[in-house]
C-alpha cells in the first residue's frame, strides 16, 4: 500500500488520554482515504473491537495494537519509555491481550503501570514494535547526546523483534523535525529501518483545549498547573496525507515502510462464533448425551413419568440446543446451580429461560413450562443467532461463595467479570471540568448541586448544552468556558467497572481471547465491556445479587429453626412454599406489592 497511514493515534479508550471515539477516528481517516489504520491506545485494550468493527463497516484496514510503557535494561542509564506494539496476526493478539493484562496485574504495586524489559521479552510472538517517537527511550537518549546508549537500547530491542522492529520518526514540531535526522542516522548505524508517525491525541487543532482538559482531570488539577511532558506537543492532530508526506518527502524509506508494515499487519479477529467452555460429562459420554440423560431424569423427578408430549418437547429442545451449539451453557449452569443448592445459597431463575423444559428439568429454573404453557420459542427461537441469557439470582450476601465455586472448578486463568464502562454524566463532568478550570470546592459544590439528580440526556455527547439553566444563571465568559468544556466531557470514557451479575468462562486461558484487569475490589474482570465480549464470542452468565434472597433466605432459616422435623434446610422451606396461596392472591389483587422484587 502506498501512502501515509496513521500507525499511532490514541482514542478516548487510552482513558483521559486520547479525545476521539474510534468510530471518530475511523471517519476522519476514510474522509481523507485512508486505507488502513492502526489504533494503540495506552495500556488498554478496551476499544479494539470497538475500532475493528467500525474499520470493517467502513472498508479500512483495521490495525490492532498497543503503546506500553517500558523499563529500560539500560543499568548504566536507568530510564522508562514507551513503545508501540502492532499485531501482525493473532498470535500477536494474544500477546498484546497477555502485555495489557500484565500492566494491569498488580495496581497497588504498580500505579504506573511500568512493564518489566523481561515481561515484554516473553510476549513477542506476533508483534511489530515501533518505538514511540518522543514517548520513547530512544528520543530521550538521542536528546541527552547518548547516542552509545540509544545503540545498545536498539540493539535490545532487536534482539526481542528480529525483523520486526522500526525506528519511529516524528515531525510535530522544528524540534522533532531536527532531532528525527539525528535519530534516523542512529537508526541506520544498526540497519534500522525508520517509519513515518504521527502521534495523535484529537482530530483537529480546535481540540486540543479538549486534550488539555481531559489532562487535567486526569492529573486531578487545574489546566493551568499541568506540568509540561504531560501535554501532548502542538500538531498532536489527525494530519492529511499530502501533509504528512510532504513532512516526510527527504526520507522516503520512511513512507515505504508505512506500507510494508500495513502489510504484514493481516490479523483479522474471529468475531461472533460462540466459545463455550468445557462441561464435565462422563467418560464415554458426549455432551450432548450427558445433557439428555440428565434432562430425562430430571423429568422423571418431577412428572413421575414422561408421556409423550414430554419427549416430544424434550427432543426438540435437545435438537436446537445441540444444532445451536449450546450443550455445554446448559450442562456449566446445572452445575453452578446444582452446586449453590449443596451450598444451602437462595437461589432464583429469571427471565425467558423459564420457558425452556429442559433447563426446568435440569432444575436451572424452577416455574413448569408445560403446567403454565410456556413457548420454548420465547427463549430460545431457531432464528436467533446470539446465546441466549439464563439469569440466575442469587442471595446477595453469599453471592461471592458462588463465585468463588466457579473460579475454583473452571481455573482462575479461565474466569472474569465482565466490565462495564463508566462513563462521564452530566453531575461528574461538571464537577471534574470545574477542578481543571480552577473553581473552589465551594464554587464546584454550589454549581453541582443546582443540578437535578436525574437527566435523560444519554450517555452520547450531545449536541446542545446539557446545562441550560446554568448557563442562564451564569453569563459571564469563565462560566460559559466551563458549562462548554463540561458539555463536551459527556459520554467519554471514565473508568471501568465492575458488570452487576456478568461473568465469563472461556475455554482457554482468558488472555487468548480478552485482556482482562485487576480491579479495586481483587477481582479479575475483563477490559472489554459486553458488547465487546459477546462479539469476541465469551458467553455471559448471569449471577445476580438479591436482597431480596437474602431476606427470605433468613426467614427459611428462622423456619427451619423452628420446625427442624417438617424442614431439613432453609431451601426446604423456601422450596415448600406452595404455588397458590389465597392470602397472597388477595394481597396481589389488592396491589399491595411494595417491596416485591419483579
Amino acid at each position: 500500500m502506498r501512502g501515509f497511514f496513521d500507525l499511532h493515534i490514541h482514542s478516548y479508550y487510552s482513558v483521559l488520554d486520547g479525545v476521539p471515539s474510534p468510530e471518530e477516528w475511523v471517519q476522519s481517516a476514510l474522509r481523507d482515504c485512508m486505507h488502513a489504520l492502526a489504533m494503540t491506545d495506552l495500556h488498554a485494550l478496551s476499544g479494539a473491537v470497538e475500532f475493528f468493527i467500525a474499520c470493517k463497516s467502513a472498508g479500512i484496514r483495521p490495525i490492532l495494537g498497543l503503546q506500553v510503557t517500558v523499563a529500560s535494561p539500560l543499568e548504566t542509564q536507568p530510564l522508562q519509555g514507551d513503545l508501540v506494539l502492532l499485531a501482525r496476526d493473532l498470535s500477536g493478539w494474544r500477546s498484546l491481550c497477555r502485555l495489557s493484562s500484565a500492566i494491569h496485574s498488580d495496581p497497588g504495586t504498580n500505579p504506573d503501570h511500568i512493564l518489566p524489559f523481561s515481561r515484554l521479552a516473553e510476549e513477542t510472538d506476533g508483534l511489530i514494535c515501533l518505538t514511540a517517537g518522543s514517548q520513547g527511550c530512544i528520543d530521550q537518549l538521542i536528546s541527552m547526546n547518548q547516542a552509545e546508549n540509544a545503540l545498545r537500547y536498539l540493539s535490545y530491542l532487536s534482539d526481542l523483534f528480529p525483523g520486526h522492529l522500526y525506528v519511529e520518526l516524528q515531525r510535530r514540531t522544528p524540534a522533532e523535525f531536527k532531532l528525527s535526522r539525528e535519530i534516523a542516522r542512529t537508526a541506520g548505524e544498526l540497519d534500522t529501518p525508520v517509519v513515518a508517525a504521527n502521534q495523535v491525541y484529537y482530530l483537529d487543532d480546535d481540540q486540543s483545549e479538549m486534550q488539555l482538559l481531559v489532562t487535567a482531570v486526569r492529573y486531578n488539577k487545574s489546566i493551568n498547573s499541568l506540568p509540561g511532558p504531560a501535554i501532548p506537543p502542538p500538531g498532536s492532530y489527525f494530519t492529511n496525507q499530502e501533509e504528512m508526506l510532504s513532512r516526510f518527502s527527504d526520507l522516503p524509506e520512511s513512507l515505504t515502510a508505512i506500507g510494508e508494515i500495513v502489510e504484514r499487519c493481516r490479523l483479522d479477529l474471529p468475531l461472533d462464533i460462540p466459545r463455550f467452555p468445557h462441561a464435565k460429562v462422563p467418560e464415554g459420554q458426549t455432551m450432548i448425551q450427558a445433557l439428555h440423560q440428565k434432562a430425562s431424569a430430571g423429568a422423571l423427578k418431577h412428572y413421575g413419568q414422561i408421556n409423550p408430549q414430554i419427549t416430544d418437547r424434550l427432543n426438540y429442545e435437545l435438537s436446537v440446543i445441540e444444532e445451536k451449539g449450546y450443550t455445554p451453557l446448559f450442562l456449566i449452569m446445572e452445575e453452578i446451580v446444582s452446586q449453590a443448592r449443596l451450598l444451602g445459597i437462595p437461589i432464583s431463575s429469571r427471565g425467558s429461560a423459564a420457558s425452556s423444559l429442559v433447563a426446568y428439568c435440569l432444575e436451572i429454573t424452577s416455574p413448569d413450562p408445560l403446567k403454565l404453557d410456556l413457548f420454548f420459542e420465547r427463549f430460545l427461537n431457531p432464528a436467533r443467532e446470539s446465546p441466549p441469557d439464563i439469569d440466575t439470582d442469587i442471595c446477595s450476601r453469599r453471592r461471592d461463595e458462588l463465585i468463588d465455586f466457579v473460579y475454583q472448578r473452571f481455573g482462575s486463568e479461565h474466569v472474569a467479570m465482565v466490565a462495564t464502562i463508566n462513563r462521564f454524566r452530566r453531575r461528574s463532568a461538571l464537577r471534574e471540568s470545574a477542578k481543571a478550570h480552577g473553581f473552589s470546592p465551594e464554587e464546584i459544590k454550589s454549581l453541582v448541586d443546582q443540578l437535578p439528580r436525574r437527566w435523560r440526556g444519554g450517555s452520547s455527547r450531545p449536541k446542545e448544552t446539557p446545562y441550560d439553566e446554568l448557563v442562564t444563571r451564569y453569563p459571564d465568559a469563565r462560566h460559559q468556558n466551563l458549562f462548554r468544556d463540561a458539555a463536551s466531557l459527556i459520554g467519554i470514557p471514565r473508568h471501568l467497572s465492575i458488570h452487576p451479575g456478568g461473568i465469563v468462562i472461556s475455554p482457554q486461558p482468558m488472555t487468548d481471547f480478552v485482556p482482562v484487569l485487576l480491579a479495586s475490589k481483587g477481582v479479575v474482570i475483563t477490559q472489554f465491556d459486553l458488547d465487546s465480549v459477546s462479539h469476541i464470542g465469551l458467553v455471559k452468565i448471569d449471577l445476580l445479587g438479591i436482597r431480596g434472597l437474602t431476606v427470605l433466605g433468613d426467614v427459611a432459616e428462622e423456619l427451619q429453626n423452628r420446625n427442624p422435623d417438617e424442614y431439613r434446610s432453609p431451601l426446604d422451606a423456601l422450596d415448600g412454599i406452595p404455588d397458590k396461596d389465597p392470602a397472597t392472591a388477595e394481597l396481589l389483587k389488592a396491589g399491595r406489592t411494595i417491596g416485591c422484587f419483579q
